[in-house]
């Protein structure tokens, strides 16, 4: 178990306020808050929040609604990577990059200055393009693989610009839903898989493992997070571009005419993953793919999500490594070419 640390010293920096990075810092903050109220103290990490509009060391109240409908606030610390170098915040215990895969080089760019090499930061991307880019720029990284879910609700807005004496009425709030319970995986990312487990990286990944269960969730260390990460994004890849090209919640999947599609898009995916020696999950691709669907059949995936609201998709980064896989194999994926086409081309 984790260890108590002093919490002024023990900062945790997640970077991108969307679906994950929200419910992530709600959960932990409430989890850190229910320690301080029952024991005193807390091993869990101070949060600060990190996206591209707020004003520097502003706080507001994030209020997480859970899958059982109980809505949990927590006052967090909120503020923007450009103004970090003015801030009086202490530096990072670990980082936690939220954002989308494609964003991940500019807010990389803003970051690197403020940390050291020794910083965790942790990768919790989508798909298979941020976490090799960014291994090539910072040794000490982890990745994580979740299948939380969670989505972003209408903002209730804000009052008056908040100062440190501020109520909890007085701030703005930002909403998430938690949208259904699931698994995460956290591993250090080691490029040839021989990676040291007393290295720095997994030792750091122990302690957010146990940041994470602390939080409510379902988590395990694994050795082998490349494997959990072509497994998310085979997940990713069968269900999302299909409920974004259609504007359909994940449950409708199950119903014609899109479980044949569903059908062949596993069939497309786990051609790919085999040609690559990736190992399939013991009860099946298709059956781990319909898994998935009933329990977040009523979720708004991330790609419908930002097909919704005009914002570039994850598409490449879900589907560019299996089209790059397939080709480099001579295999052909007319289904998925055909929603990587689509979801390319700007939305209406």
């Amino acid at each position: 178990m984790h260890t108590m640390t002093d919490p002024e010293d023990n900062w945790l920096w997640i970077i991108g306020p969307g679906a994950i990075g929200r419910l992530l810092a709600a959960s932990l903050m409430a989890a850190r808050q229910r320690e301080l109220r029952e024991q005193g103290a807390s091993a869990l990490p101070r949060v600060l929040l990190l996206g591209r509009q707020a004003m520097a060391g502003q706080a507001v109240m994030l209020d997480m609604t859970t899958p059982e409908s109980l809505i949990v606030s927590s006052r967090i610390n909120h503020s923007t990577i450009d103004t970090l170098q003015d801030s009086s915040f202490r530096k990072p215990s670990a980082i936690w990059l939220t954002t989308k895969a494609h964003g991940v080089p500019a807010v990389w760019q803003q970051l690197a200055p403020h940390i050291t090499p020794e910083t965790p930061v942790t990768c919790w991307q989508n798909g298979l393009s941020a976490q090799p880019w960014l291994a090539e720029r910072h040794a000490n990284l982890l990745c994580a693989s979740t299948t939380e879910g969670a989505w972003l609700p209408a903002e209730t807005g804000a009052s008056t610009t908040p100062d440190n004496g501020s109520t909890a009425d007085d701030l703005q709030h930002l909403g998430v839903q938690h949208a259904g319970r699931g698994h995460t995986w956290l591993g250090a990312w080691q490029s040839g898989g021989d990676g040291d487990h007393d290295s720095q990286s997994n030792q750091a990944a122990l302690m957010q493992g146990d940041w994470l269960k602390a939080a409510g969730f379902a988590c395990e260390q694994t050795p082998d997070i490349q494997t959990r990460l072509w497994h998310k994004l085979a997940i990713n890849a069968a269900i999302n571009p299909l409920v974004a090209r259609y504007r359909i919640r994940n449950g409708q999947l199950r119903d014609r005419p899109f479980a044949p599609m569903v059908r062949q898009a596993v069939e497309e995916i786990s051609a790919v993953l085999d040609s690559e020696g990736i190992p399939a999950p013991e009860e099946g691709w298709q059956a781990l793919v319909e898994q998935v669907i009933r329990a977040t059949a009523n979720n708004r995936a991330s790609m419908l999500q930002d097909v919704l609201a005009g914002r570039p998709t994850e598409v490449e980064a879900i589907l560019g490594p299996l089209r790059s896989t397939a080709a480099r194999h001579g295999l052909a994926l007319p289904l998925l070419d055909d929603l990587y086409r689509q979801l390319s081309t700007p939305q209406r």
